[in-house]
């Protein structure tokens, strides 16, 4: 098995994903990746940057202040 990485951002590169896509003997895998915002979240979270509340009126007291 071997695994290629194509940036498909070309038009060039999303022809040729389109072709490979048409291949019996291949099977495209297309990882998704978050938006920048959303990996920022994932990353404060992962490093404690989060507010820690006791429930919904604890955590909008913390929104409001």
């Amino acid at each position: 098995m071997t695994k290629k990485v194509i940036n498909d951002k070309s038009l060039g590169a999303k022809k040729l994903v389109e072709d490979l896509k048409t291949q019996p003997f291949v099977t495209i895998i297309e990882e998704k990746t978050p938006s920048a915002s959303l990996a920022k979240s994932i990353n404060e979270a992962k490093t404690g940057k989060v507010i820690r509340t006791k429930d919904v009126s604890d955590f909008l007291e913390k929104l409001k202040a």
